[in-house]
């Protein structure tokens, strides 16, 4: 298959999937942004499902803002640094009751 990485822009940002044996994607984009993210993996075709690890940079809003929506959308783990753990909590927390 070979090493394939995609740029997709999600708002304010862009987050990246990257494609090689596996499948990962680094940082989540702006809030609400998860529809974005669905359309553009599917013009692509990929399947959401196969995205297993969600990697955020950091816990800023515009890296984490749609962490919640696209992990319910491919099952994926996220992963980021112990220090930025609040930033997501709070995050989610937020888009739950939003």
């Amino acid at each position: 298959m070979g090493l394939n990485i995609y740029t997709i822009p999600l708002g304010f940002d862009h987050c990246y999937v990257i494609q090689d044996e596996g499948m990962i994607m680094i940082d989540g984009g702006s809030p609400k942004s998860e529809k974005k993210f669905g359309k553009a993996i599917g013009e692509l075709n990929i399947n959401p499902r196969d995205i297993t690890l969600m990697i955020m940079t950091h816990g800023h809003w515009d890296h984490i803002g749609s962490a919640k929506g696209i992990k319910e959308l491919t099952g994926a783990r996220i992963a980021l640094h112990v220090e930025e753990k609040e930033w997501l909590e709070k995050s989610l927390s937020l888009c739950l009751r939003g």
